[in-house]
């Protein structure tokens, strides 16, 4: 179960809010917080910190709701390394790592690889290697990734 809430803080911010008054864009920056509990144990010791860390600044519990967590939302929430990596990764289409990968996947998941490619990888640590490739690929994409975000001009 995930705890969702926001919260209003200040005096004058809360008396806006029970008379039905806009917010301006410094209030909601400052004064308006969301916050995201993994359980009803955390969100209690957070209730609890704030009330008597703050006891001497007002504040308003706005919006309150529970969410579970199904599968499919944690896998939802889970990193695509290889999405990444297809997007950043220098000349991802004529990369033979990036082949690789792809060959050492399928044996790893005992899917059907080629003669050829078997008699390449044979006697590997299937799995080492695998992650070893992975990991520099994924590597490379973030450099990349890197130096477009923060490019030095």
């Amino acid at each position: 179960m995930k705890y969702l809430t926001e919260i209003i803080f200040g005096k004058d911010q809360v008396r806006k809010f029970h008379n039905n008054e806009t917010l301006n864009d410094f209030e909601k920056i400052i004064n308006l917080k969301k916050y995201n509990f993994d359980s009803r144990e955390e969100r209690n010791a957070f209730y609890k910190g704030i009330g008597e860390a703050m006891g001497w600044l007002e504040f308003e519990i706005i919006k309150e709701s529970e969410e579970k967590i199904t599968q499919e939302k944690e896998d939802e929430d889970k990193f695509d390394y290889w999405s990444f990596i297809e997007k950043y990764y220098p000349k991802y289409s004529h990369c033979n790592s990036v082949l690789l990968s792809d060959i050492l996947t399928r044996k790893l998941y005992g899917e059907e690889i080629s003669e050829s490619d078997e008699e390449y990888i044979k006697g590997w640590d299937v799995r080492n290697e695998l992650f070893e490739i992975d990991k520099e690929l994924l590597f490379k994409a973030f450099e990349n990734y890197f130096n477009i975000a923060y490019a030095v001009f």
